[in-house]
């Protein structure tokens, strides 16, 4: 579901990002990479690479990490982990691999910290309300919210273990999608990839989740743009200074439609109510110590909205920046620990 809440964010300085065949390219000691993963694009920019790896190596590996990403956690491929998992009817303990573990035990963090505004089992609302495969812009009935909320809420409805991993479903009904955390997961996996091979400058993004670290090639920080969330066009709305951390964005501005009343739908949809959100905030950008982090409390504090979605930033010493759309116009606000990140990069 993440693709339905993502929106890109623009790196500045970095080249157009468009779907692509895997294909390295060397310039200098500069590796760079872009390719379709998840229903989606990545792009990845590697430096002072020379003497550390070869280019076909390189590749071999970063290619072998999205492939068994895509294997665990797609809901685009049938036979992934995830597939098996949402087909299946069975209620019993299921083994699980170490990666669709690591995301599922932090879907479950996030969950219980956001007040389960951020629930990974939310698909049957978000097909119901008109914003997945079906495209019906229908509203739903108070009996059909009830009816898929039977098998919404990951804290009755689902049990991960840690030692052995494993997880099972309260319900045969329900499934999971892990739209909203897999690609930043992704983004971390490529991030130790490149680790383990000595590289410690570059830039990884899924689908407009990112993880950096060290530099760019001026020698500073990572300059990234966040998007203005303005559905008339693109533009950046501020530069963010980032080093060794994982940013994402979420926003509202993309994907959604007007009812028959006039009345603006917006994909972010609250599990805790079945229904799409009502206010004002128009997304939420988020900077966490890896992108799996990022990316799902991105989703959570923009379903949570501006004053809520603060709160617990602050409370919680989440780094986070907050557009609202007014009558005047764009509002931006931020949480303390994004003031202080901030104030520690100038």
């Amino acid at each position: 579901m993440r693709s339905l809440f993502r929106l890109a964010l623009l790196a500045i300085g970095l080249f157009a990002l468009a779907g692509c065949d895997l294909l390295p390219s060397k310039k200098s000691d500069e590796y760079q990479l872009r390719g379709n993963t998840m229903g989606t694009s990545y792009t990845i920019k590697a430096l002072n690479v020379r003497g550390k790896v070869d280019d076909e190596t390189l590749y071999n590996d970063i290619k072998k990490t999205l492939d068994e990403a895509n294997e665990a956690l797609s809901n685009w491929k049938d036979e992934s982990e995830i597939s098996i998992f949402n087909h299946s009817s069975s209620t019993i303990w299921l083994n699980t691999s170490d990666r669709f573990h690591e995301v599922l035990a932090e879907a479950q963090t996030i969950h219980k910290l956001s007040g389960g505004r951020f629930d990974i089992t939310v698909s049957p609302l978000v097909d119901l309300w008109g914003f997945g495969p079906a495209d019906n812009k229908n509203p739903p009935t108070a009996e059909q919210v009830a009816e898929a909320m039977a098998n919404v809420g990951q804290t009755e409805l689902l049990e991960v273990k840690d030692n052995p991993p494993m997880v099972r479903k309260n319900k045969p009904g329900v499934t999971i999608t892990l739209g909203a955390i897999a690609k930043g997961y992704s983004a971390d996996l490529i991030s130790r990839t490149l680790a383990k091979h000595g590289i410690t400058n570059y830039l990884v993004e899924i689908g407009g989740d990112l993880m950096v670290h060290g530099l760019n090639e001026m020698g500073q920080p990572w300059q990234i743009g966040v998007e203005k969330p303005d559905e008339a066009g693109r533009s950046v709305q501020l530069v963010l200074p980032v080093r060794d951390m994982g940013i994402a964005t979420s926003g509202d501005y993309r994907n959604f439609y007007f009812n028959d009343a006039g009345q603006r739908m917006s994909h972010i949809i609250d599990p805790t109510t079945g229904k799409p959100v009502t206010h004002n905030l128009a997304s939420v950008t988020v900077l966490a110590p890896n992108g799996m982090r990022a990316d799902g409390w991105a989703t959570a504090l923009l379903v949570l909205g501006e004053k809520e979605g603060r709160a617990l930033a602050d409370k919680l010493d989440i780094p986070a920046y907050f557009i609202r759309r007014e009558e005047s116009g764009f509002v931006t606000s931020s949480s303390k620990a994004f003031d202080a990140l901030m104030a520690a990069e100038k």
